[in-house]
């Protein structure tokens, strides 16, 4: 614009060469690196499926986040995220709520607990601080993650309720229509 050039490549002063190098090295490192987390999120997509990513310094706050493909979050969710496909936390990224999907990768922290019906991983990186569960698929926890919850593996049908009226009408009763009581132990029964 206004016919000046801007150059492609930030040249480092002249007395400066070596610290020019590191920078420019680094970029290209970053650059790769970045390219690299791009492709490895798009071979995990399904072919066709919609590709969701929240990025490193986005931030959402509140509400139900729905998705019918991968979601990859690098930024910060604050609410309850479900997804007919795969939720990816890159080592940067933090979801505060509950995570239903298919499969679940977690290389950064979730607070809230997973539900997923194939798959969960806990990368060296990963925290998970809440209870998991999954179905009939596969559970990693790699060296150096971290899970401060309870697992549940397989399909759990809800437990069924205790009927206390049945409970109650099952116990003794004394002549007086009291339920006869255990001493504790250590103690003596009064006569």
């Amino acid at each position: 614009m206004f016919g000046r050039k801007i150059p492609d490549k930030v040249m480092a002063p002249v007395g400066s060469q070596s610290g020019g190098q590191q920078a420019e090295k680094k970029t290209t490192e970053e650059r790769m690196s970045m390219q690299a987390r791009n492709e490895a999120v798009a071979r995990r997509a399904t072919p066709g499926s919609p590709e969701t990513i929240v990025g490193e310094g986005t931030t959402i706050l509140g509400g139900k986040i729905a998705s019918k493909g991968t979601l990859r979050v690098d930024g910060r969710i604050e609410g309850e995220l479900t997804t007919d496909d795969a939720v990816i936390v890159g080592p940067s990224g933090s979801i505060k709520g509950n995570v239903a999907a298919r499969s679940v990768t977690v290389g950064g922290k979730i607070f809230g607990n997973i539900l997923t019906r194939e798959h969960l991983e806990i990368q060296p990186t990963g925290e998970v601080h809440g209870d998991i569960q999954t179905g009939a698929g596969t559970l990693i926890i790699e060296g150096g993650a971290r899970l401060e919850g309870r697992c549940v593996m397989g399909m759990v049908e809800k437990p069924a309720e205790p009927n206390r009226e049945k409970h109650v009408a099952a116990a003794p009763a004394n002549a007086a229509g009291h339920q006869h009581q255990e001493p504790a132990p250590g103690r003596r029964q009064s006569s």
